[in-house]
């Protein structure tokens, strides 16, 4: 009777370390592949991040360029020239 309750008892220990073993390597797994996707999901924030402060910018330079064309118009009576006021320069090539 010893001898089964020893043996039952180790055959119920090895039992609950197989099942600890997979399930530690299937927490292994999932940790891994949630690290991988937390990876990629960082650099496409990095990435549009970047384009983000590229665009913020590019929106600046225009607002600038608006300010200085509203300044110049209202404020120094500037004005686009007409077709007829463009004057067309070209540089010769001097391949001799």
């Amino acid at each position: 009777m010893l001898e089964v309750r020893k043996t039952a008892i180790i055959s119920s220990l090895v039992f609950g370390l197989m099942i600890s073993s997979i399930y530690l390597v299937a927490q292994v797994y999932d940790f891994r592949v949630t690290f991988s996707e937390k990876d990629k999901v960082n650099n496409k924030y990095e990435s549009l991040s970047f384009k983000f402060n590229l665009l913020l910018n590019e929106v600046e330079y225009f607002r600038n360029q608006l300010t200085i064309r509203k300044v110049a118009t209202e404020k120094l009576g500037m004005r686009s020239p007409s077709f007829k006021d463009q004057i067309l320069v070209t540089k010769e090539s001097s391949n001799k």
